[in-house]
């Protein structure tokens, strides 16, 4: 039987237990895709299963955005005002939500087939990489800051990335192709030299460089502005969109983990919320994808 000092010390121990916060479970994504990251480090993640958009704190605190009813959201961009945009390819829609969380639609349903991804750029056009309905239908879709739309770019199979640099130059991944493209300020379009293996998210850092998800090579690549092309981190699971703070972080949707990770400037991938917390694998490469391969500087069509 036990003593009266230790039933007093079982008490103690199991009033301590349930004073205890419960653990928080880890955010939980659906299919993590278009990511973004705005002024504050606040990063928006399309959750395409949950029809959603979630912020997602620099500490990996997760909460709902409110975009209005979604239907099949794959794309999200933020404009240097604060205004998000979402690629909503189940209505055929540009969403907009504004600073005050007022939302609207940008374009119509009629106006687009499959919007996969979406950019804005520092003057407010919004750019958009339709994916069409047949493999070679695929577009790029300039919508001015005035409500204007015009054609950049038509034949793509399926591009399913975007970004855009200060200069007006537009990137986007032809991802059926293998490739991705940029359109000059011009309207000239061309390709890389380099090739990839299932082109997905696009994203520009500090220095130019353009960053690549390299889907399924499950990895991120980097094309510096001379065009050499390098390894920036593997060891991913399908990643999808890819986002960069001023900071020198870049965000990954780590599709095949449900989790949105992140590559700090010494190149440390860890997770910053979803796919129950566990830490990014080791770096690897393909047979076909070298740490450092060199992209032609001259762009062919």
């Amino acid at each position: 039987m036990p003593t009266p000092i230790r039933l007093r010390s079982l008490l103690a121990a199991v009033l301590l237990t349930a004073a205890q916060p419960a653990a928080t479970p880890p955010a939980s994504f659906g299919f993590p895709d278009g990511v973004a990251v705005d002024a504050s480090g606040t990063v928006y993640v399309v959750d395409t299963d949950n029809a959603a958009v979630d912020k997602v704190s620099p500490g990996g605190e997760v909460t709902p955005l409110n975009a209005g009813t979604l239907a099949y959201p794959t794309g999200v961009a933020i404009s240097a005002a604060g205004t998000i945009y979402v690629a909503d390819a189940g209505s055929h829609s540009i969403v907009q939500v504004s600073p005050a969380g007022e939302v609207s639609t940008l374009t119509h349903s009629k106006e687009l087939v499959f919007p996969a991804a979406v950019a804005v750029d520092t003057e407010g056009n919004v750019y958009v990489a339709d994916s069409g309905s047949e493999p070679g239908s695929g577009t790029v879709q300039k919508v001015s800051a005035r409500g204007a739309r015009t054609t950049l770019a038509k034949g793509l199979n399926k591009p399913a990335g975007i970004t855009v640099s200060a200069q007006g130059i537009v990137y986007v991944s032809d991802t059926g192709n293998n490739v991705v493209r940029q359109i000059e300020a011009d309207g000239r379009v061309t390709a890389l030299a380099a090739t990839f293996n299932h082109p997905r998210g696009l994203a520009l850092d500090g220095t130019g460089a353009l960053l690549v998800a390299n889907t399924y090579d499950n990895n991120i690549r980097r094309v510096s502005p001379t065009g050499e092309v390098t390894l920036l981190a593997g060891g991913f699971n399908f990643p999808a969109g890819l986002a960069t703070a001023p900071v020198g972080i870049v965000y990954v949707t780590d599709t095949g983990t449900s989790s949105v990770r992140k590559i700090g400037p010494d190149g440390q991938v860890s997770v910053l919320a979803g796919g129950g917390g566990s830490p990014a694998p080791a770096p690897q490469l393909t047979a076909d994808s070298s740490a450092s391969s060199h992209a032609d500087i001259t762009r062919h069509k």
